[in-house]
């Protein structure tokens, strides 16, 4: 079984995790939870907003999901992936159609279940208000 690690930090806020942070969280969750940190692939976009998909590595991320080289996707928050509710809606319609799982380790959503797959559309509507809020600071 194939796991991938996505994380973002964006250069705007000095605040939350470093992708450094975020990607040793992962790890220790993977860990835990399917017994093994092993050949895990790691994507991390450093300095890139999460008001689209268009970053370096999401873009690769993507790419390797339609080559079927990864069955779950396991990410800090959800926000990580974006902060547009409609570009989150669709990166989750991308994973189900390769049936790659999502997994937010800081909000507990798996989207192996249903109540994680609602749960997760109802979150991504609170991503986008918040970088909408964020935006109209600056």
């Amino acid at each position: 079984m194939q796991i991938a690690i996505y994380s973002r930090k964006s250069k705007l806020s000095e605040l939350g995790d470093s992708v450094e942070n975020q990607i040793n969280l992962c790890r220790q969750y993977i860990k835990l939870n399917y017994k093994s940190d092993e050949n895990i692939l790691i994507y991390e976009d450093d300095g890139f907003s999460g008001k689209d998909t268009e970053r370096p590595m999401f873009k690769k991320l993507m790419n390797d999901i339609k080559q079927k080289k990864i069955k779950i996707l396991v990410c800090y928050k959800i926000d990580r992936i974006s902060r547009n509710v409609a570009d989150f809606s669709n990166t989750i319609k991308f994973l189900e159609q390769y049936n790659v799982d999502f997994v937010s380790i800081t909000e507990k959503f798996d989207t192996s279940t249903p109540m994680g797959r609602a749960m997760i559309h109802i979150s991504s509507v609170f991503a986008q208000l918040e970088r909408e809020t964020i935006a109209q600071r600056i």
